[in-house]
């Protein structure tokens, strides 16, 4: 993921002097036209903010909404130090703004335009404050000046500038002309927290009016003048390519314009990742297309995989650690998650205790599935898209047509969610190669078979924990290995490591804490592409880590929350910079979730509660989870306790959604969710055979308490998503007395 990585003074320069808003820049100033105020700079209008005559206003987001609500969360930021009128203000998407900097890199002009990591308000929460209060101070002073008073004295609501001496007031909208000629200040002050009138309220999302009476514009809904419809018969086996085509039946269908053979990727290709093997069909119409896709008579090649399967995988990755061997040490851009000696204190240990766990790949399987369209010209190409990241759409179309990246014009459509799925590229790729080949504005659409079977899967991850106890029952020693495979296009080869995709990640809640502690992974080569699934990097470690812990609560002889907090111990801050995790933070959301959800009271038989926090995404999450098991296994919850630190909250109300959308999420995932792979093709093609939680198996009763633990904001996306499964696992233990080792859940409770 792009990272924001400037200084608070150097960061306003960049994004202010390249156009985004013009208070600091040399060049731009606020222009009255057509008696509105738009920032502008070089005479190019850039709609970040806009003052209309009749004193509302209009915000671009800067952020993909996928859901998440940042939409609203982040025009929150910047209407609260404006002092805008909230109820006034409607929002609209901001196209691509990037330009290139001194050293010829592709930089955006003043705030990271993607969505991932749960970074989005954290990143947003200086530079779009620090803009509004810029704003805010150009307007109090053009009224100063208009009365004949120093600015010092005046203040500011809904858009209007008071003088609380004369009772005079001014609107914004009546200060248009006044504030064209003024400059900038770079010293303005930003908000005291107490004075916040914007931030920190329960706003409804703006943008649920539009969703719900069908006037969003999504990505499948996207067209633009003159365009062809196309589907892609993809090659179902990984890494595989056509060998034969006979597409005589399906060049007949009324409105087939082309039908074009997409070959397979050398593993060297700059687009290996983006553009599969494959049949594209090119019409008038999508029907027409579809229709003729299914008419094409392929003959396939499975390619260097062929007889790979998920089976096979999972018992490689099981011998690998029972033999323990040749395993390297997590080594996180320098911080080597090894410490003290940990053979040492097994061996000193009263108890030990080992197991392993298994979690299986899983789709993304979003409500809206992928499309883009495209329009490659001569020098000069515009791209629509429902998007994690503009700038990564204009980075592969540059890369596919060759065309420099800022003569790439890039629209978001509102995303139908992605979970980390379109952060990828692939539907992009493929939509501007071919209308690079058709030479014509081009729609590549996705059907729900094409989502499950080519996603970028979450990794099917396989772990051995062991564990060491003292004769008082503290933990004084944890080894943990992870075996799995490893996306490679060469099944000789296994590529470096990327951190975000391994799973076992060496930045959450007990690294560094337990005294000796050690990390270490093994991997094999392997076709099925991967990519970021919810809260990656934490999702399937949590799931081994807190369920073993539990267990080891157990054999201490503990109750679990007083286990953990044992483990978390005196409030302290350790890990990277970049995620500096205080143990008393999250052992307040530990003691809160107990209290609020009643810890330790009696259940009825076949009941149980379990209880589970992780650090994730620099927020912090605990659940205690009550469910039921009946004779045949089937599985209720009737109640999820959450408490959750996120820091400053913007708006209580996008937290307790990120959070309520998270555990139906994770319970989806934990019952049933899973994708196998035979002969390196994946089984699954549609919601009959990958099993979605449906309404009935929703949870019966959220309780989320929020703790506000710092004055800045972290993010809510994906960390309630880990702790869930072990909390509810630990419930199905104590109500069944079974331990649940590999995900999903599936029949396992009814053998």
């Amino acid at each position: 993921m792009t990272k924001f990585e400037t200084t608070r003074r150097t960061a306003l320069q960049l994004v202010l002097a390249s156009g985004a808003l013009t208070f600091m820049a040399p060049r731009a100033l606020f222009a009255a036209s057509q008696q509105e105020l738009t920032y502008q700079v070089d005479g190019m209008t850039v709609p970040l903010l806009k003052i209309h005559a009749d004193n509302s206003a209009t915000i671009m987001n800067v952020t993909p909404d996928m859901g998440q609500g940042t939409s609203t969360s982040m025009p929150m930021l910047l209407a609260e130090e404006f002092d805008l009128d909230w109820d006034r203000v409607t929002i609209d998407t901001l196209p691509l703004r990037r330009a290139r900097n001194a050293e010829g890199q592709m930089r955006y002009r003043y705030h990271m335009q993607g969505a991932g990591g749960s970074i989005s308000t954290r990143y947003g929460w200086e530079p779009l404050r620090t803009i509004g209060a810029q704003g805010r101070d150009m307007f109090v002073r053009a009224a100063a000046a208009r009365w004949g008073v120093a600015p010092t004295g005046l203040t500011t609501e809904k858009a209007v500038v008071k003088n609380p001496v004369s009772g005079k007031s001014l609107k914004y909208a009546d200060l248009l002309d006044d504030v064209a000629k003024l400059s900038p200040r770079d010293d303005v002050a930003l908000k005291a927290r107490k004075d916040y009138r914007i931030i920190g309220k329960a706003k409804r999302m703006k943008a649920v009016p539009d969703i719900v009476q069908g006037k969003a514009v999504f990505g499948i809904d996207q067209q633009t003048d003159g365009m062809l419809h196309a589907v892609i018969e993809r090659c179902p086996h990984f890494r595989g390519q056509v060998r034969t085509l006979d597409d005589t039946a399906a060049r007949q269908v009324a409105g087939v314009r082309d039908i074009i053979v997409m070959e397979w990727q050398a593993p060297d290709s700059p687009v290996v990742e983006e553009l599969v093997a494959g049949v594209a069909v090119v019409a008038d119409s999508l029907w027409a297309a579809k229709k003729a896709r299914e008419l094409l008579e392929i003959e396939w090649d499975a390619g260097p995989y062929a007889g790979y399967s998920s089976a096979e995988a999972e018992k490689r990755s099981h011998a690998m650690l029972a033999s323990g061997e040749g395993f390297d040490i997590l080594d996180y851009d320098g911080n080597v998650r090894n410490h003290g000696d940990v053979a040492a204190a097994l061996e000193e240990a009263t108890q030990t205790h080992e197991a392993v766990y298994t979690v299986r790949h899983i789709a993304h399987a979003l409500m809206e599935p992928h499309s883009t369209v495209a329009d490659v010209r001569v020098n000069e190409a515009y791209v629509k898209a429902p998007t994690q990241s503009l700038g990564r759409v204009q980075d592969i179309t540059s890369i596919v047509t060759g065309i420099p990246a800022e003569n790439i014009h890039v629209e978001l459509g509102r995303p139908g969610g992605s979970f980390g799925r379109r952060y990828n590229r692939d539907y992009v790729a493929e939509a501007v190669w071919l209308s690079k080949t058709v030479r014509k504005p081009v729609k590549v659409t996705w059907m729900r078979e094409d989502e499950l079977t080519q996603c970028r899967y979450r990794a099917a991850n396989n772990y051995k924990l062991k564990g060491g106890l003292d004769k008082s029952g503290k933990l004084i020693a944890l080894e943990e290995l992870q075996a799995s495979p490893y996306q490679s296009f060469d099944p000789d080869v296994l590529p470096p490591i990327g951190w975000m995709y391994e799973d076992l990640t060496g930045f959450n809640f007990e690294t560094g804490i337990i005294p000796n502690h050690v990390m270490k992974q093994k991997f094999f080569p392997g076709p099925v592409p991967r990519g970021p699934w919810r809260a990656p990097g934490s999702i399937n470690s949590a799931f081994a880590q807190l369920s073993f812990l539990d267990e080891l609560a157990e054999m201490a002889g503990k109750d679990t929350l007083e286990f953990m907090l044992s483990v978390l111990g005196e409030p302290r801050t350790y890990g990277t910079e970049e995620y500096p995790m205080d143990t008393g933070r999250m052992a307040a959301c530990y003691k809160l979730a107990a209290e609020k959800a009643g810890w330790g009271k009696k259940m009825p038989k076949g009941a149980g509660m379990g209880i589970a926090g992780y650090y994730s995404h620099q927020t912090y999450v605990a659940h205690v989870v009550e469910a039921r098991v009946d004779e045949d296994g089937y599985i209720t919850v009737d109640k999820v306790t959450s408490a959750a630190d996120c820091g400053l909250v913007v708006n209580p109300n996008g937290v307790r959604a990120q959070i309520e959308g998270a555990i139906h999420d994770a319970l989806s995932v934990a019952l049933g969710q899973e994708i196998t792979v035979v002969n390196a093709a994946v089984e699954q093609t549609n919601f009959h055979e990958y099993d979605m939680a449906r309404i009935d198996r929703s949870v019966k009763e959220i309780d989320i308490h929020i703790i506000e633990g710092a004055d800045s904001p972290t993010g809510m996306g994906e960390p309630a998503m880990p702790p869930f499964a072990p909390a509810l696992l630990g419930a199905i233990y104590r109500a069944t007395g079974k331990r649940i080792r590999r995900l999903p859940i599936g029949d396992q409770l009814s053998v």
